[in-house]
């Protein structure tokens, strides 16, 4: 028994090193590409040296859309062509993700992505624009409407991280570089990880369409990704005190009644916090509810923004490519 026991023993010690291994070889086996032979320059504005990939599409009142935690444009090709038929859509891949730079010294807190969001609307001219953030996008779009108010007029927070509560609680005692790398490769290129990851995202696996998943999992090939996620996660720890009492735009909280990522105790604790918010909860969705209930989440959004064109219109609205 003593032998059995120790045996036992040795494994649990082994078995965090064998799982940081198997995470390294993932990451060297997987991530080859290399940004520039993906991403047209003409889609690519640079913020503070860090070269930013966009969507620009549509044409009217500008909206902006902020992915999550390892998402990316990408992830919201139906989102995109439902809102650009009466918006100029700038969807962009946050520093760190997508086919954005993956920058070694960059501040990639919440607060930082928010101050490169603002630079980029700069640089494509946006004066004011409603914003779409998705999952850890919601946070930082608060961040943005906290920090620059002038910038941004209606929000909408879609399935989103609480600022301040951005690494799970089961998390926090754990949550070191080495940790947090491995749940990064493996979440990335474990395929079993990756399916689960990606099942547990939506309510019907349907929507996991060849096409989309193909667009999800391009990114994460480009060399430096687990690195560069890495990092972003680790400075979530470092997320400075958001009071959401000082958001004063109109916020529209919009939810998959199913969603196991941010279930809705994150859309009532942000329903007491913001001043004028309202909550919009769609049936049998989950985490991708913008593409999996797209045309329910495109009326409730563009209901949402439209009734505030009058009192607070967005500018720089200056047309994007056309979508058919």
């Amino acid at each position: 028994m003593g032998r059995l026991l120790r045996a036992q023993v040795g494994l649990a010690a082994a078995l965090p090193a064998l799982l940081w291994a198997y995470a390294w070889w993932l990451e060297r086996a997987n991530e080859r590409l290399d940004l520039n032979d993906l991403r047209d320059p003409e889609q690519v504005a640079t913020v503070d040296g860090i070269a930013l990939h966009y969507l620009d599409v549509g044409q009217g009142a500008p909206v902006l859309l902020l992915h999550g935690m390892g998402g990316s444009l990408a992830n919201f090709p139906r989102a995109i062509a439902l809102l650009a038929r009466s918006h100029r859509v700038v969807a962009l891949d946050l520093a760190g993700f997508g086919l954005s730079d993956r920058p070694r010294d960059a501040d990639l807190t919440p607060q930082g992505q928010a101050r490169l969001v603002r630079g980029l609307m700069a640089r494509l001219g946006i004066q004011r624009a409603d914003v779409i953030g998705h999952s850890l996008g919601g946070a930082i779009a608060l961040h943005l409407a906290a920090r620059y108010p002038e910038a941004v007029g209606r929000l909408v927070l879609v399935s989103s991280a609480v600022p301040g509560r951005l690494i799970p609680w089961f998390l926090r005692p754990v949550w070191f570089p080495p940790v947090v790398r491995t749940i990064v490769a493996l979440c990335l290129h474990c395929a079993p990880a990756r399916e689960w990851m990606w099942r547990a995202g939506v309510w019907s696996a349907d929507v996991l369409t060849p096409e989309l998943r193909q667009a999800m999992r391009l990114p994460s090939l480009v060399r430096g990704t687990t690195d560069a996620i890495t990092r972003v996660g680790l400075a979530l720890a470092r997320e400075e005190r958001l009071d959401l009492s000082q958001v004063r735009q109109p916020v529209l909280l919009l939810w998959g009644a199913e969603d196991r990522w941010v279930d809705l105790r994150s859309a009532r604790r942000l329903l007491r916090a913001l001043p004028d918010a309202r909550l919009e909860v769609i049936p049998r969705a989950r985490h991708m509810v913008l593409e999996e209930r797209p045309d329910e989440a495109h009326a409730v959004i563009v209901s949402f923004l439209e009734a505030g064109h009058s009192a607070d219109t967005p500018t720089g609205s200056a047309t994007g490519q056309a979508v058919s």
